[in-house]
């Protein structure tokens, strides 16, 4: 969690206290940084929320209550001003910025005349790079892996919406090379899809989910990076795609750090998260705070409530403890004064942040 203002204070007066022990030669040895203490990596993980529920669709009954059910899922994804939410997102993330960053539902929604055209009406990753730089921050897409694409839907007499769902690695660019480079990106989809029946005769939705994967190297010590969002509607198909990219990601000569949401609790041995921790990853959260608190999901769909529903945790960054170690991590994006102007909480997640100290190769 962030710092109050009275443990900033106290802390302030902490550091006084250590400065003048400096001073006059008292200094802790605990207070000299390590040889390589610049080898900090920070890395987030920060589900965007794609604007709506979409789980209307598929209990539909006829062709004309599904158009009716679109035309409500639109009108609350323009409700949920994706807009504002990316100031107040970029706000959150230039307060301790990430050099790269895992990010899920990073949502392009077009609209346009039934079988004409469509062109986008909000497309996330645009309006979140844009307002990062507003926050004087440079990042760029190195890899991307897209989800489901829906066909054309019409939301009303006259107008089709089509939602293409997307995960997104960023990584800032405005770092010299010879501290912060990334390379070698590969996406890919999960052979396990969950495929919804609908009651609507011929009409069922396919959910493809995947992971992206870029190299990381920070000042000599590289890492593989991977983001995913796994399945939220099967646990089967969840699971199976847990154990696919923990095999994809073994064969890495590098530690491998994990961001994503795995739609999974950390009490979930026999699933995801337990998938992850039989292969040797390890929770940044717990390994700095132990297991309690750190809650990222939870608030509702028109992201309005108050208080704060956030009461579960399935949002990480894991990592393999070969050279790495986490040092900090923190929870953003849950608290009242990270809403937008008109009290809409960034998502229906929070975001989680890391650092990671690389040892010397």
């Amino acid at each position: 969690m962030r710092l109050t203002r009275s443990r900033t204070r106290a802390i302030g007066l902490l550091l006084a206290v250590l400065v003048g022990l400096g001073a006059v030669g008292l200094r802790p040895a605990w207070a000299n940084p390590p040889q390589h203490a610049q080898r900090h990596l920070r890395v987030a993980t920060y589900n965007l929320y794609l604007g709506a529920d979409l789980t209307p669709l598929f209990s539909a009954a006829s062709p004309q209550e599904l158009v009716q059910r679109a035309g409500q899922i639109y009108s609350n994804v323009v409700k949920t001003d994706f807009p504002s939410r990316a100031e107040a997102i970029a706000r959150l993330l230039a307060a301790n910025p990430p050099d790269v960053a895992g990010l899920q539902e990073v949502s392009l929604w077009e609209t346009g005349p039934i079988s004409g055209p469509l062109s986008p009406s909000y497309d996330f990753l645009e309006l979140l790079l844009a307002a990062l730089a507003r926050h004087g921050l440079t990042y760029q897409p190195v890899a991307t892996n897209v989800n489901f694409a829906s066909d054309p839907t019409p939301i009303s007499t006259t107008t089709a919406a089509r939602l293409t769902d997307r995960d997104v690695i960023i990584a800032r660019t405005d770092l010299p090379s010879s501290r912060l480079k990334v390379s070698r990106p590969e996406s890919h989809n999960f052979s396990a899809t969950l495929v919804i029946p609908s009651a609507i005769p011929g009409l069922s939705f396919r959910v493809p989910r995947g992971w992206s994967a870029v190299d990381v190297k920070l000042r000599g010590k590289s890492v593989r990076f991977a983001n995913t969002h796994l399945e939220a509607f099967s646990t089967t198909v969840r699971n199976q795609q847990a154990r696919e990219l923990a095999a994809a990601l073994a064969g890495s000569a590098d530690p491998v750090v994990l961001a994503g949401d795995l739609n999974s609790q950390p009490d979930d041995t026999a699933g995801a998260y337990g998938t992850f921790a039989a292969a040797g990853y390890v929770d940044a959260w717990v390994v700095v705070h132990g297991p309690e608190g750190g809650f990222t999901a939870g608030q509702t769909e028109l992201l309005d409530n108050v208080p704060s529903k956030l009461d579960h945790r399935i949002d990480y960054v894991l990592y393999q403890p070969r050279g790495v170690e986490a040092v900090a991590a923190e929870v953003f994006g849950e608290e009242l004064e990270d809403r937008t102007p008109t009290g809409l909480w960034p998502s229906d997640h929070a975001g989680v942040v890391a650092t990671l100290h690389l040892a010397h190769p």
